[in-house]
C-alpha cells in the first residue's frame, strides 16, 4: 500500500502533496501550498520534487512547508511533523 494523496492544513495555510507517476517510470512528488492570507509573500507555491529525493533535501522543503502552513518559523520538532508526512511519498 503507498500514499498517494495528503493535504494538511496548519493556522496560516493549507498543503496538498501528491505522488504522481512520471514519465519513464520515474515518480515524482507535487506539492501544492496555499497562504490563507498572503502579506509580502507569494499565495501559492509548488514544487515538483523527483520520488527519489534525499531526506536532507526533503527536509529543506518542510521547513518551508512548516512555515508556510503555520504562519511561524517552526521548532525542530514542528518540522518533523511536516517532514514525516513528506516521506510517505519518497521511494
Amino acid at each position: 500500500m503507498r500514499t498517494i494523496r495528503i493535504e494538511l492544513e496548519g493556522s496560516a495555510g493549507h498543503v496538498a502533496i501528491e505522488r504522481t507517476p512520471g514519465c519513464g517510470g520515474d515518480s515524482t512528488i507535487r506539492i501544492d501550498s496555499i497562504l490563507r492570507e498572503p502579506k509580502k509573500e507569494q499565495a501559492w507555491k509548488t514544487w515538483q520534487l523527483p520520488a527519489s529525493i534525499s531526506d536532507d533535501e526533503l527536509f529543506k522543503v518542510a521547513e518551508e512547508v512548516q512555515h508556510r502552513c503555520d504562519g511561524c518559523r517552526g521548532t525542530n520538532s514542528m518540522v518533523h511533523d511536516y517532514f514525516t508526512q513528506m516521506q510517505r511519498f519518497q521511494d
